[in-house]
């Protein structure tokens, strides 16, 4: 009930600028007022249909769903051929300030940078992943790194290991 008391405030207040609005400035004054609908009723119509918010979250992140690992405000991509990882080169270069266009290098073995098996882009192992950290002079790089060496390294080879000890038991 108190939600509903609450909706209706907010109803009330919208109505109440959105007619001020009306009165002052001519038909204008809807188009002006309506964000002010917007702000007010966001809230309330998120939380009457409460499933709606994790529908939106799950359809937008589906594709990547339990393959990406998220560095700052970059989400990088990982895909699998067997137990071998490979992240989307245009995904690490974006943290690293460059693009696939303009970034390329031949000091990268095909086990450390090529064709994603599968797939038709460009990705970096683990191991690329690290060298090009090594040879990069962006100032994240050496943060990026060890963050790349703790959190997913760490996390792969203990996956690769749990994988392996099912896997014999």
């Amino acid at each position: 009930m108190k939600a509903f008391g609450n909706l209706a405030l907010r109803l009330a207040v919208c109505a109440g600028v959105a007619w001020t609005g009306v009165m002052l400035m001519g038909l204008i004054g809807l188009a002006i007022t309506a964000p002010i609908w917007g702000v007010m009723l966001a809230k309330p119509i998120l939380e009457f249909f409460p499933a709606l918010h994790g529908v939106i979250h799950r359809q937008a992140l589906q594709e990547w769903e339990g393959k990406y690992y998220k560095y700052g405000r970059t989400h990088l991509r990982v895909y699998f051929d067997g137990d071998d990882a490979w992240f989307v080169a245009k995904d690490i270069l974006s943290v690293l300030d460059k693009t696939p266009e303009s970034w390329r290098d031949a000091r990268f073995t095909p086990e450390e940078y090529g064709v994603i098996p599968g797939r038709t882009e460009n990705g970096f192992s683990p191991a690329g992943v690290v060298k090009l950290t090594l040879l990069s002079g962006h100032p994240e790089a050496p943060k990026f790194r060890l963050w790349f060496e703790r959190a997913v390294v760490f996390t792969l080879n203990r996956q690769k290991e749990t994988r392996a000890a099912a896997g014999s038991v």
